[in-house]
């Protein structure tokens, strides 16, 4: 508040916090600290939503700060995708993603679970659900700009597959102006049909397309060779330079680029079959080292 020029005393902010929480839309958590609820939550998008456009990119940005993962080592905290889940439904959730691992349109097939009460990172598990974690899309970016190396994702799209090779783009969403994930807006529409990719080698998937300056090529290359294949294995194609069907823009001609799986195409048969909808990508922070392959998590959720 001070940043932004306002003079408010402390008791008038714990007064202000007492009604917020008297109202529903917030929680305290003792002295710890306050969240806003999942009411909060919508009355503040509503009331922020011109604020918020771009803000999306903001927020990405200042999660991938506190990301840590160094692929020298293969350790560290990674940005992550979230799916909440009915605790009845958890069994049967597994054994989806067990099928979905091997559909060749994902990027990790590595799984984080929370039960309820749990917390991370800015959010805590309601009771009923648990919370499914996988691997972002967005770790790409992460890495390379920890290596100094500048880039940008500058559209999501809708992506077919035939037979289960990659076939083209089939729509695009600029990530210029937005308050939603694309990728997201996408899963939880339901205009992906990963499911039938996973049944059929045939379908629509995510997938985004990252840029960077061509004269770093050969750096993200060897970056590439190095990355620990179980957490990332979404490439479809790096290159050097942007062929003309896919730019954006005239700043593209020295541009190399990367198309990239989405991560949250892993989630998306669970979305698309009604068995979960509450979908956030790229939305916390999660130790890499816990996670682990989707297929040991069937003795800890048995049918």
């Amino acid at each position: 508040l001070e940043k932004r020029g306002i003079a408010v005393e402390t008791r008038t902010i714990r007064y202000h916090l007492t009604n917020l929480e008297k109202s529903g839309l917030v929680r305290r958590f003792g002295n710890k600290g306050v969240v806003l609820t999942e009411k909060g939550i919508g009355e503040a998008k509503m009331l922020l939503v011109f604020d918020r456009v771009g803000g999306l990119a903001m927020e990405t940005e200042r999660l991938s700060l506190d990301c840590d993962y160094s692929f020298a080592v293969n350790r560290g905290t990674i940005m992550v995708n979230t799916l909440l889940v009915e605790e009845a439904e958890t069994s049967r959730a597994i054994e989806i993603l067990k099928e979905t691992a091997a559909s060749g349109v994902i990027l990790s097939s590595l799984l984080g679970v929370l039960k309820p009460g749990q917390r991370m990172w800015n959010c805590e598990v309601p009771e009923g659900k648990n919370a499914f974690i996988g691997v972002s899309s967005r770790n790409y970016d992460i890495i390379l700009q920890q290596a100094r190396i500048p880039t940008e994702t500058s559209a999501t799209f809708l992506y077919r597959v035939e037979d289960h090779k990659p076939k083209g783009i089939a729509e695009i969403i600029s990530h210029s102006g937005t308050t939603l994930s694309p990728g997201e807006l996408l899963i939880r529409g339901k205009y992906t049909s990963v499911s039938e990719v996973v049944r059929t080698g045939s379908g629509l998937v995510t997938a985004a397309i990252k840029t960077f300056p061509s004269i770093f090529f050969d750096e993200v290359q060897k970056i590439f060779d190095c990355l620990e294949k179980s957490l990332f294995s979404g490439t479809i194609e790096l290159k050097a330079q942007i062929p003309q069907a896919y730019r954006m823009s005239y700043k593209d001609r020295n541009r190399g680029y990367m198309l990239i799986y989405g991560g949250a195409n892993f989630f998306a048969p669970l979305v698309e079959q009604g068995i979960a909808g509450e979908l956030s990508i790229s939305h916390s922070i999660y130790q890499s080292e816990r996670m682990k392959p989707v297929d040991l998590f069937s003795e800890d959720f048995p049918g």
